[in-house]
């Protein structure tokens, strides 16, 4: 009965040495010694010393398995001390034809060591080699006779005789074929390997490449193609032979098992014929498989040529230790479940079971002691209330840096891991759900797994927040100005204008000279009279102009320090430059040499700091306060200059009155041009705000645009016919302006149409429309003098102006298969087409827990798609999955099978027995046991309980031998 103790975790990648001489081999024994037994002494001490981790050797020789059996002894009886897990016989011979280099053809017979005392008999007494009339097997008396028998070697003694009778012996390819015929058991347990090498091998025939690229025949290509046909895996290191045999090279799959009869594995060992090259294959290309050490394991490679062998220096598919869940384990003290301990493999894991059999809740226990919040969320999804455990039940998840995690422990500050959790029944959720919100949510989700992508993402959703926040401090700008704007021009208008007001007083001015005409005032007093109003008249004037003045430096002043700010502050690198202004361009421009761009950005800060210390100089220079106060210190000495003039007009009441009227009407004129200079700075603000705020709102729609791309030039291609596509946005009904407007009174080719395509907003001309004066009069939104927008009934331009600026933007995916839409697929293809996108949209290392994803799905594509995409992302991140498919275990190739069992539903316990048990394996652990005396579990091995429990499963097995293979 096999040990299901001895490889706790399944397939796991080994060094394997599958050709390694010996002492006493038959051709160049080239080890260090002067005898024998101090060749041996040496060998031994020199693989003890090795310090490479090897678990598996093939001990070679030619037509003998003598050497095999010494290096089993030595080991036995502890004179090599190092552990192996299995040791296997590997019997190296010569076939005809004759290779260009006139050697035979090395085949290497790799035996299992289950049969290894009947080679002698099952094998090598088979063997016939005729010479001088007789056939001579290749049994070791045999072979001694041989060498004998050859011209000159009469004398030989046993050792020298039987190297002779080995260097001649050469078989042809159908008498080997033929042993085996008649010997099926025989084949079962022999692995047949051909020497690639140019010298010795298959392809010294001819040229290897040259034998499977070019187009032309040789009379020898027959015998070749019967011996790659016959063979079932390949002696090489060579990258070329590798790629080649297992269709990743310049013949596809299908052109590769024509020629060769399967795809085939290479494998590779340090071919040693002195104690120097013991286990140091040359240019560290060790042979790397991912089985149990095990003959069995040693067959899986047959099946999964691609993956289940590597070439190569250092151990493959390594993760990081902090995403590999390394062991779960029951903590209870009743008999339902025990202190079990369940070791995991690092890349597929998949839980079987019948029903009830404690498959969920393993998972279940595992996903809730990682992450209770996202498993409480998922059931609360599909109206899970989870399971009810005894108050001194637990559970313990060890990963593989040593962190643990409780079932208990729902502290969610300590949680440290993270994992996908895909519960029963979630993908029918999904499924049923059918909404297009829903999976446009799911896929972000799922796109925000991938840490590289959500920095991206994150950092574009910070810029367009940002962006936006601008724009709505912007929009309440330009709302503050246009209210101030309106109040300033209601009382302007109420006021009249300045030089309407100015013409007034010209009149007034040609009635009082008039009437001073008539007045006691001598024509000298008169003109001094005159003189002194029109010198008042021109300071008063000049006193305005100075205050308007100094309002429009400091304002301009302020525009300066601002833009430096937001110049300096500005991510030009990513501005795209129908965003940018002329200033802008030349920045960039002058800032395309990274090294520059800290210089140039320096220069500016000093430049502006330059330019804001001469504007306050520029205003320091002026002296407003002072001016201002010389001025009416001016006007002060022009009225008491002006009072005796006006002691003799006392009696002269009208022009009193028009003078009186004058004044009036300069202060008004006064206020007038105060009000237009206010109105105009406004007006300027206006449109500032409204060309900052349409360059944002570009600026936003651009941010936008660069997550759409960055995806689909990333995500698109999801698997096999399984495409991803993302598009922005702007659906009319989420549009403000669309709703408000009144499209009863709207014609079909009314400008308002144009803003839109289909069902969407053509966004290009949002900002267009935006940098218009908008203003609505009559319930209509103008948007130029000859065009406007009927609108419903209070609306008011605010709300017009906010719904024009806000983000309504929508990220919407697509994802089809074979061209059809996901949402108009078949409830199962649709599940297994969802459940592809969670694996492989996300790239995220930490694990990924399925339960039972294949309900309702559509068998075919889990096959066709879905075992594939778990077959290549296991080897990204570990996942770990409960199913009753055959296929999506076998298939897949899965690493470690575990096995649930409830033992006696209904009937009492057996002593020692707990209520849940639970195996775990490798597909190719592999026993029958006639006992009744263990538990169910422990009757067999995880092939045979694969095939027991899942439906199909024995086809599976049958189905995953033959893929590869014509054979």
């Amino acid at each position: 009965m096999a040990d299901y103790t001895k490889y706790k975790r399944g397939s796991e990648w080994r060094k394997w040495d599958l050709h390694i001489h010996t002492p006493e081999t038959k051709k160049n024994d080239n080890f260090e010694g002067a005898n024998s037994v101090e060749k041996w002494d040496n060998y031994a001490k020199a693989i003890n010393e090795s310090t490479e981790d090897i678990s598996v050797v093939g001990v070679t020789d030619y037509f003998s398995i003598d050497n095999y059996f010494k290096f089993k002894e030595l080991t036995d009886i502890g004179i090599i001390t190092k552990k192996f897990e299995m040791i296997l016989p590997n019997i190296e011979i010569r076939v005809s034809p004759v290779t260009a280099s006139a050697t035979p053809i090395n085949i290497h017979c790799l035996f299992n060591p289950d049969i290894d005392t009947d080679i002698e008999n099952r094998f090598l007494a088979k063997l016939k080699f005729s010479y001088g009339g007789s056939d001579y097997s290749a049994k070791k008396e045999e072979l001694i006779r041989l060498g004998r028998v050859l011209p000159g070697n009469s004398t030989l003694d046993d050792a020298a005789a039987l190297k002779a009778g080995v260097s001649q012996y050469v078989i042809s390819i159908d008498s080997l074929r033929t042993i085996f015929e008649r010997d099926v058991k025989l084949r079962e347990n022999t692995i047949i390997v051909v020497s690639n090498k140019s010298t010795d091998g298959v392809s010294g025939i001819r040229k290897h490449e040259d034998f499977f690229v070019s187009a032309s025949e040789s009379q020898l290509d027959a015998t070749r193609w019967s011996i790659y046909q016959f063979s079932d895996a390949i002696f090489s290191s060579n990258e070329n032979d590798v790629l080649y045999f297992t269709a990743m090279g310049p013949d596809n799959k299908n052109t590769v098992i024509e020629k060769c009869g399967s795809l085939m594995p290479c494998f590779h060992g340090c071919d040693a014929h002195d104690n120097l090259k013991i286990f140091k294959p040359d240019g560290n290309r060790f042979c790397w498989i991912k089985a149990d050490p095990t003959f069995e394991g040693l067959k899986q490679t047959l099946y999964e040529p691609t993956d289940r062998v590597k070439i190569q220096a250092l151990q493959p598919d390594i993760k990081n230790e902090r995403f590999v869940i390394s062991e779960l384990q029951f903590s209870d003290t009743n008999h339902l479940f025990g202190n079990q301990k369940i070791f995991l493999n690092e890349n597929l894991n998949a839980i079987i079971g019948g029903k009830s059999s404690g498959k969920s809740l393993l998972l279940y226990s595992a996903a809730k002691s990682i992450d209770p919040e996202q498993v409480n969320k998922a059931s609360k999804r599909l109206d899970f209330e989870g399971y009810n455990f005894e108050p001194s039940f637990d559970f313990k998840v060890t990963w593989k840096n040593g962190d643990v995690d409780t079932l208990r422990n729902d502290d969610l500050t300590s949680k440290l891991h993270k994992i996908i959790y895909i519960p029963q029944l979630y993908i029918n959720y999904l499924v049923e759900k059918n909404n297009k919100e829903e999976l446009n949510t799911l896929i972000k989700n799922i796109l925000l797994q991938d840490t590289v992508f959500k920095d991206f993402f994150d950092k574009k959703a910070g810029e367009i927040s940002d962006t936006s926040n601008e724009i709505e401090k912007l929009l309440n700008s330009f709302l503050q100005v246009k209210s101030k704007g309106n109040d300033i021009l209601q009382k302007s208008n109420e006021l009249g204008r300045s030089d309407s007001i100015q013409n007034g007083m010209q009149r007034i001015q040609a009635a009082i000279t008039e009437g001073q005409k008539l007045s006691n005032l001598s024509e000298e007093e008169f003109q001094e009279y005159s003189r002194l109003m029109s010198l008042k008249s021109t300071l008063e004037t000049q006193l305005v102009q100075l205050e308007s003045k100094e309002a429009v430096l400091v304002k301009v002043l302020n525009e300066v320090v601002l833009t430096r700010h937001q110049l300096l502050g500005i991510n030009d690198t990513e501005k795209d430059m129908y965003l940018k202004g002329e200033v802008d361009r030349i920045i960039d421009e002058l800032t395309e040499i990274p090294d520059d761009v800290g210089k140039i950005r320096v220069k500016l800060d000093e430049d502006y700091d330059s330019l804001i210390r001469n504007l306050n100089a520029g205003v320091a220079d002026i002296k407003f306060s002072e001016t201002k106060i010389a001025i009416k210190d001016q006007v002060l000495e022009l009225n008491s200059k002006l009072a005796p003039f006006q002691e003799k007009l006392a009696g002269q009441s009208e022009i009193q009155k028009l003078a009186a009227q004058l004044d009036a009407e300069g202060l008004k004129y006064q206020q007038a041009v105060n009000f237009e200079k206010q109105i105009q700075v406004l007006r300027d603000d206006h449109e500032n705000i409204k060309k900052q705020t349409v360059l944002l709102l570009k600026k936003r729609y651009a941010l936008y645009q660069l997550i759409v791309s960055h995806i689909n030039e990333t995500k698109q291609i999801i698997g096999p016919e399984i495409a991803l596509n993302c598009k922005l946005l702007f659906k009319k009904e989420n549009f403000a302006l669309f709703d408000q407007a009144n499209k009863a009174a709207i014609s079909n080719d009314h400008y308002f149409n144009t803003l839109f395509s289909m069902n969407l907003v053509d966004y290009a001309k949002v900002p267009e429309l935006y940098s218009n004066s908008l203003r609505i009069i009559d319930e209509k939104l103008v948007v130029s003098p000859s065009v406007s927008i009927p609108l419903r009934q209070k609306i008011g331009i605010e709300a017009v102006l906010r719904g024009i600026v806000s983000d309504s933007f929508e990220l919407d995916y697509t994802v089809s298969y074979k061209g059809d839409d996901l949402l108009n697929m078949s409830p199962g293809k649709k599940g297994t087409v969802l459940l592809i996108l969670f694996l492989q949209i996300s790239s995220s290392e930490y694990p990924i827990l399925i339960d039972q994803p294949e309900d309702n799905l559509d068998n075919r594509t889990i096959y066709e798609l879905l075992c594939k995409m778990i077959k290549q992302k296991k080897k990204e991140r570990q996942i770990i999955i409960v199913s009753h498919n055959a296929n999506l275990v076998v298939a897949t190739d899965t690493e470690n099978i575990i096995v649930a069992n409830q033992e006696g539903q209904g009937l009492p316990l057996r002593p020692g027995v707990t209520r849940f048990e639970y195996v775990n394996g490798s597909l190719e652990h592999s026993f029958e046991s006639a006992s009744t005396t263990t538990t169910v579990l422990m009757q067999q091995g995880i092939k045979e309980h694969v095939c027991d429990i899942l439906e199909g499963g024995d086809e599976a097995f049958k189905q995953r031998e033959r893929k590869y293979s014509i054979k």
